[in-house]
């Protein structure tokens, strides 16, 4: 049987393996399970903005630095007037409730009415608690406890990792692949309801990263405080299931897009200047870095190279793979080499995604040399250029926004979401590796 706990926001997706579907999230884990699925959201009643420098206590260094300020970059979470995150406070299930409900984008407005008895109403011009814990519930994605008095929902209450997990878990867009009977999770079946999410979370790539280096999922107790670090770490993984959002983590490897190019072109590496593995590997990296999905800007270069084959005004020895600056004739820029191109890539997206500078030293405007010669210092050649008052800095949270901004037309980001959707329908993307 298929089963899942997804918020389907698509039509279902034709998988080669099993994969859940919406029975499970509409069955048997209902307001006990909901119990377990927790709400939280990263945001304190004194908060403050992102700013483009990042948190003063998330350096660069630290674990989670990537989801949590591209998470903030986002409006899905924030930090303090202090201008400090602490990722290691804990997260009550109200705060969840909103991240989760932002972080996959699903609607929410003054119609979605809370029906929990202890959670407080917010005004009429204020949506949040009430309003996104009803949308959670309307999406299935939380219920409640039972009481004679009402369904409570315990707002205030820390959330445990058990429960946002199962919570994160039930809000992704798409199916998930059902894990094999031989497919060993780290937390083992600890309880009745969790485990059975966990475990499929874990096949699925959604737990990557949440145990800090050095450290392993086992290590981590299912029924411990969930922090706000690994708030933000779980969802980065989730947001790897929205059909169309460019934010997030690809959750399958490089070796998944490698497959799925030569699939489609019988074999043909393409005309690049680096084997088409290195390539691979290189946006996976910097993907994650730039907290850019890796499978939608794979699809971009694919659409805007041709599977390599280029053709129209960007040549192969220009190291563009998204054709920066190429227009009507014009080659556009070159880079010294992959990684330079990749980078430029990634970095002319943030500057399309992120209001603020993401504080990365590569998101920065470099110059083509007068003479002409290819670009060598990492960076963008196009970072903050506007053109005929067009501002695109910043208002792009889906692949279907680029159209009319990246690229003239109305069918630019559905052609490359209709990549990204063939590669999960094909079964190129990795599971149980993690």
């Amino acid at each position: 049987m298929l089963v899942s706990f997804v918020a389907m926001k698509t039509k279902s997706l034709r998988f080669k393996r099993p994969r859940f579907s919406k029975v499970l999230r509409m069955s048997g884990l209902g307001l006990a399970a909901t119990a377990a699925v927790s709400v939280v959201l990263l945001v304190s009643p004194h908060v403050a903005g992102a700013w483009a420098a990042g948190f003063s206590d998330v350096p660069e260094s630290h674990p989670y630095h990537v989801q949590i300020e591209t998470l903030a970059q986002l409006g899905i979470i924030d930090g303090y007037a202090d201008g400090t995150f602490r990722p290691e406070a804990q997260i009550t299930r109200q705060q969840f409730a909103k991240m989760v409900i932002l972080a996959m984008r699903i609607s929410v407005s003054e119609d979605d009415k809370c029906a929990f008895v202890d959670v407080k109403k917010s005004s009429d011009t204020e949506l949040y608690p009430d309003n996104y814990i009803a949308a959670a519930v309307r999406e299935n994605i939380v219920t409640g406890y039972p009481g004679p008095a009402g369904a409570a929902f315990k707002p205030g209450a820390p959330i445990t990792l058990a429960q946002m997990v199962t919570m994160g878990t039930r809000s992704c867009e798409r199916p998930l692949y059902v894990p094999p009977d031989s497919y060993k999770s780290a937390w083992g079946n600890f309880d009745k309801v969790h485990s059975l999410i966990a475990r499929v979370a874990q096949y699925n790539g959604l737990l990557r990263e949440l145990a800090p280096p050095g450290k392993n999922l086992k290590s981590l107790s299912p029924w411990s405080k969930a922090t706000r670090g690994q708030g933000a770490a779980l969802l980065f993984n989730v947001m790897g299931t929205d059909m169309s959002g460019l934010n997030g983590r690809f959750l399958g490897d490089s070796t998944d897009l490698v497959r799925y190019f030569r699939a489609q072109t019988g074999g043909n590496d393409g005309r690049f200047s680096v084997s088409l593995e290195e390539l691979a590997k290189l946006y996976v990296k910097y993907g994650k870095r730039f907290g850019i999905r890796a499978d939608m800007a794979w699809a971009q270069m694919i659409h805007e190279t041709g599977y390599g084959q280029y053709g129209g005004d960007v040549l192969p020895e220009q190291n563009n793979f998204a054709g920066i600056g190429a227009t009507g004739g014009v080659p556009g820029h070159s880079f010294a080499t992959a990684e330079l191109g990749v980078i430029a890539q990634y970095a002319h997206l943030a500057w399309y995604v992120y209001p603020d500078h993401v504080s990365d030293p590569y998101c920065v405007l470099v110059p083509q040399p007068a003479d002409g010669s290819p670009i060598s210092t990492p960076g963008d050649p196009r970072h903050y250029v506007q053109d005929s008052g067009a501002v695109h800095k910043g208002n792009v949270r889906t692949v279907y926004d680029l159209s009319g901004k990246w690229a003239p037309g109305a069918n630019y980001g559905s052609a490359i979401q209709t990549r990204v959707k063939d590669m999960v329908d094909k079964g190129f993307v990795t599971c149980g590796l993690w």
